[in-house]
Order: structure tokens, then C-alpha cells, then sequence
């Protein structure tokens, strides 16, 4: 257990909110050092108030860990066999408290580097279909050739840039998903009282749900669609026309869309439930 202890003191999620909650009761401390006996009442208000988002703190930290073994339990029931070094399977090393914010850190980056091997290989197809027009296009005598390629590969152009917008999209996200440490007791402080309720409650709700959905979503998907399946196309695009299978494409465009899906109802939804046990708990 000593070896654990610099561990804790090392984990970003514990320090980002013993900072948090520590500044909340420092605050409220010269208050009741300070003042008078009405500061010293509201600070007792505060206190109160650090109390509760302690407890909130603990809660969100306890549904993350429950969506963590949800998300294994379906896993495994459904037989998904996830892909080596996955987001899930680093987030499944985590052995206790001291090191559960690391390993999701890390989950993340894994998850990043997945999203970003979909948007390569779908900017990789973009790239080879405006090259071949391109270069046919330079010629009166292949101009034809070009205006044919543009009809022709247009079903491709539409799901590769589908698939890049997206998954450019949910890199970016993971990339400030990372700021969930401190996200997620700023938010816990922030909903215990009225006038920033809203506010954190939403910051809860995306720190709890953000980081797994996002990289759970990684790993089905990588487990469905490979990214050099979609890479493969680029080089199927030739001047002759021979239909190219759009399958991985599509399936990795209607996966993507499903953990935006999912993402959204379950952020709205977790939100709502965090805004509700503020408005129960507020002491304003």
C-alpha cells in the first residue's frame, strides 16, 4: 500500500480534484477566519456546499466505473473481440483508485490515434479520386475521362468525406475529453448551486460519459471496419472504371454516426440526472 500512496498523489483525476474541492473550502475558509459572524455563517453555507460536491464527486466517479462494467459485461455477451492494445483493455489494467485517472488518460490517446487512422484513410481516397481528375482532366483528348471519374467515384467521394469529417471530428473530441480530470469536479462543484446548476451538470455529464463512449466507440469500431480495408480503395481507383466496393466505407460511416448517436442521448441523459440531484441537494 505504500508503494500506492505517491501513485495517488500522482493520479491526475485525485489531484485535479482534491485542487478543486481544496480551493472551494479554502475559499470559504477566510470567509470564516475573516469576517464576521455573517461571514462565518455563510461560510458554514459553504461548507456544506463543498460537502456535497465531494459527495457528487464520488458519485460520478462510482457511474463511470459502472459504465466500465456494463460496457465489459456487453461486451462480452455480444462476443465483441476487441483489437490489441484497445481503449478498453487499458482502461481493464486499472487495479484501484491510485491509478483508474491514468489509465483512462491513456485510453484516450489510444482511442485518438484509432479515430485519426480513419480520417487518414479516408483523406488517403479524397486525395487519389482529385488526383485522377486532376491529371486526366489536364488534356482536351482525357477530359471525358475526367468528367467520368467525377460520376463515377462520386458514391466513394461521399462516404470517404462522411467518414473524415467524423472521425476528424471525434479525434478532436479526445483530445479534449482529456481535460475530464479537472471537468469533472469543476462540474460537481459548480452544481450545487442554482445559478451555475445547468452548467454543471452538463460539465458532469460529459466527464462521465465523453471518455467511454468515445473510446469504447473506438474499439467496435476498429473491431468492425479495418482502416486499411478503406485505405485499399485509394489504390482500386483507376481510369477504367471497375466498380469498387464502398462496404468498409459505409460501415464505417453509419458506426461513426451511431456513437455520435449514443454519445448524444447519454450526455442529455446523464445531464438531466445530475441537474436534478442538484436542484434536490442545492442549499440556495
Amino acid at each position: 500500500m505504500s508503494a500506492q500512496i505517491p501513485q495517488f498523489f500522482s493520479d491526475p483525476l485525485t489531484a485535479a480534484g482534491l485542487t478543486v474541492l481544496l480551493a472551494q473550502a479554502g475559499a470559504y475558509s477566510l470567509y470564516w477566519f475573516l469576517g464576521d459572524r455573517e461571514h462565518r455563517q455563510r461560510a458554514m453555507e459553504g461548507f456544506e456546499h463543498v460537502l456535497i460536491s465531494g459527495v457528487l464527486f464520488g458519485i460520478a466517479l462510482i457511474l463511470v466505473n459502472l459504465s466500465l462494467w456494463g460496457l465489459n459485461t456487453y461486451l462480452s455477451i455480444a462476443d465483441v473481440q476487441l483489437p490489441h492494445n484497445s481503449a478498453i483493455m487499458v482502461l481493464n489494467k486499472t487495479e484501484g483508485w491510485w491509478d483508474f485517472g491514468t489509465n483512462v488518460q491513456e485510453a484516450l490517446s489510444a482511442a485518438e490515434e484509432t479515430y485519426r487512422s480513419y480520417a487518414t484513410a479516408s483523406g488517403a481516397i479524397l486525395t487519389a479520386y482529385a488526383g485522377a481528375v486532376v491529371a486526366t482532366g489536364l488534356t482536351h483528348w482525357t477530359s471525358p475521362i475526367s468528367m467520368a471519374i467525377l460520376n463515377v467515384y462520386a458514391y466513394l467521394v461521399t462516404a470517404a468525406t462522411t467518414v473524415l469529417l467524423s472521425s476528424a471530428v471525434y479525434a478532436v473530441a479526445m483530445t479534449l475529453a482529456r481535460t475530464w480530470p479537472a471537468l469533472l469536479p469543476l462540474g460537481a462543484v459548480l452544481v450545487t448551486y442554482e445559478k451555475t446548476r445547468h452548467l454543471g451538470a452538463w460539465l458532469l455529464a460529459v466527464s462521465v460519459v465523453a471518455p467511454i463512449v468515445l473510446a469504447a466507440g473506438a474499439d467496435v469500431l476498429r473491431s468492425a471496419v479495418d482502416p486499411l480495408h478503406i485505405a485499399a480503395i485509394a489504390g482500386k481507383m483507376t481510369p477504367f472504371f471497375a466498380f469498387i466496393s464502398a462496404d468498409p466505407l459505409l460501415e464505417a460511416m453509419i458506426m461513426l454516426g451511431l456513437i455520435g448517436l449514443v454519445l448524444g442521448v447519454v450526455t442529455y441523459a446523464a445531464s438531466r440526472l445530475f441537474d436534478h440531484a442538484g436542484a434536490s441537494l442545492s442549499l440556495e
